[in-house]
């Protein structure tokens, strides 16, 4: 178990928000290149290929996003709302 934290609440929140930050940006760009890749004149079994292998890739990061980084955003979150409890314990 951790003894001490060393650390701003107003930093760690920042820190969250960083993350969602990287999460909206990641999902923009997934669905930015699923429009390019629609539009693409490219019509052959390498495409369908392509698609597949994509649309895998897409699965896995919206995993990792609404996983990992959505568990790191709320355990950052919830480190803030600690620290300033604390904080306010020591006014």
């Amino acid at each position: 178990m951790f003894d001490k934290v060393d650390a701003s609440a107003a930093d760690v929140r920042k820190l969250a928000a960083a993350l969602n930050t990287y999460r909206a940006e990641v999902l923009a760009a997934g669905k930015k290149m699923h429009s390019a890749l629609g539009a693409a004149q490219w019509n052959d079994a390498r495409k369908t290929q392509f698609e597949a292998r994509y649309g895998d890739l897409q699965k896995r990061i919206g995993g990792f996003l609404s996983g990992e980084v959505d568990q790191m955003t709320r355990a950052l979150s919830e480190l803030a709302r600690r620290l300033d409890d604390v904080h306010n314990v020591r006014m």
